[in-house]
């Protein structure tokens, strides 16, 4: 008992020293940390994580482009965190994230505050957050890209050919989601970035730098700023070492589009750095689940599929199945991987496992994936969206021809009209102007995400049948 008091007095010092160090280096703004993350103490039954899936694969390029001695690696596995609460009140919850993001987007915010993955778990809901197979955490076959190195100097056109193309949404996060380019045919080197709900126009009517042309269509979008946090908003959304092009450890100059004047910032270049800098972009990453094999589906059209919906929807219906039951949730470009799992599920003769699958602003294309509306007769099915988003015909499309088949589904979008208006009363649309006005396709990082996340739930409460509530099963001895 004394040494344990002995080392938490060090720890306390050790922490202590740090937080003056961090105060000392980075006085200018806050740290993350000096606020709290959760809304409340968060209590938690289990936690951990383990990998899903994957294969192995035998090369001679798992060091470097130099052929050695044969070697085994594995390539496809998927990355799970996981909360169970004290008491569980539902289905399991898996969280798969979009394009050029990991599960980091649903584990907190780029406000620094709780994500939906503590909500859930706050929620009584057992909730897994994955990496899809072939990015972050699930890492990426690096033994292709030593091969195609290989390859370069004797057969080029076969070098290209097996180098993956990492794609992601890194160099269009800006204009996609969270404001635009100003004029509007410039890029970063000769525009202006602009955030959504840059207020009011010119006396004459028009746009003019610094506004958010959007406004000349949509004012109601200029009575209200976009929901990604920047200062004041929160003082650390902001990387004070990147806004001043420096970074930590940067070589000089890195990140200048265009070269300095004589070491100065050249004044023709627009001063963006504040935007670039923010902490929101730090979520995203390369879709490098390109490197790992394509596959078929004579069911789909067509009848080749990329990785990306090769790996993961195998991995899905594989943690599906182990947890005996689950609730999926996708988000953009993982819809398609939603689709896919549903087919894996039924093809495995486990389609009943899926409780519900709940698609935040992905597709839907059920020929793709070599599903119909059928295989959602008995599946609660939700497609969502946002305030800045348009209405996909594509998912209404399946909305419709589920509810005809006697299923549950529905389409909620959050700037047209239904429950989670509260007392608003319009208008809807483009000059919506109610509770969730600004939120954007990244809704899981943004200040608003967890009302967002409370209509999903409310949803889910009112549609899908959930098991009897199960206590931890473990008790705790805390005496040490």
């Amino acid at each position: 008992m004394r040494d344990h008091q002995f080392k938490r007095r060090a720890l306390s010092a050790l922490v202590a020293v740090a937080a003056a160090a961090i105060a000392t280096s980075a006085s200018a703004a806050r740290y993350p940390t000096e606020h709290r993350y959760l809304t409340k103490p968060l209590q938690i039954c289990d936690q951990g994580i383990f990998y899903v899936g994957g294969a192995p694969k035998v090369t001679p390029f798992g060091a470097n482009s130099t052929p050695g001695a044969y070697t085994q690696i594995i390539i496809g596995s998927m990355f799970v965190h996981f909360q169970v609460p004290m008491k569980s009140k539902s289905w399991p919850l898996i969280i798969v994230h979009g394009s050029g993001y990991t599960g980091s987007c649903v584990e907190g915010t780029a406000a620094g505050s709780e994500g939906w993955m503590d909500y859930t778990v706050r929620h009584g809901i057992p909730t897994y957050v994955v990496d899809q197979a072939g990015r972050g955490r699930s890492g990426f076959d690096k033994s292709v890209i030593h091969e195609g190195e290989h390859l370069i100097g004797t057969d080029p056109a076969a070098a290209v050919a097996l180098l993956p193309t990492f794609g992601g949404s890194t160099s269009t996060a800006w204009t996609s989601w969270f404001g635009s380019i100003v004029p509007a045919a410039t890029d970063i080197t000769d525009g202006e970035m602009v955030r959504f709900g840059a207020p009011a126009l010119q006396s004459n009517g028009l746009p003019a730098p610094g506004i958010d042309p959007l406004c000349a269509t949509q004012p109601a979008r200029c009575t209200f700023l976009g929901r990604i946090p920047m200062e004041p908003e929160a003082s650390w959304a902001v990387d004070q070492a990147i806004a001043s092009r420096t970074g930590i450890a940067a070589p000089a100059g890195l990140g200048t589009v265009k070269p300095d004047v004589d070491g100065h910032v050249n004044p023709a270049f627009p001063m963006n750095d504040r935007y670039l800098a923010l902490e929101a972009y730090k979520f995203n990453v390369p879709n490098t689940e390109s490197s790992l094999p394509a596959s078929t589906c004579s069911s789909c059209v067509p009848t080749t599929l990329n990785a990306t919906n090769t790996w993961t929807p195998r991995a899905l219906a594989t943690l599906v199945e182990g947890l005996g039951g689950a609730i999926v949730a996708t988000h953009s470009q993982s819809g398609q991987i939603g689709m896919n799992m549903v087919r894996v599920l039924r093809e495995d003769g486990k389609l009943d496992m899926l409780k519900g699958l709940l698609q935040v602003e992905g597709g839907s294309n059920t020929a793709a994936s070599g599903t119909t509306a059928d295989d959602f007769r008995s599946i609660p099915y939700l497609a969502f969206k946002g305030d800045y988003s348009a209405t996909s015909t594509v998912a209404q499309t399946l909305v419709d021809a589920i509810k005809a088949l006697g299923g549950t589904a529905d389409y909620i979008q959050l700037d047209q009209p239904g429950p989670w208006q509260g007392s608003y009363q319009g208008p809807f649309g483009n000059d919506y102007v109610g509770p969730f006005r600004g939120v954007s396709h990244m809704m899981m990082i943004e200040t608003s995400n967890l009302r967002v996340m409370d209509v999903i739930l409310n949803w889910v409460a009112n549609n899908i049948k959930q098991p009897e509530p199960t206590g931890c099963p473990v008790d705790f001895d805390d005496s040490d």
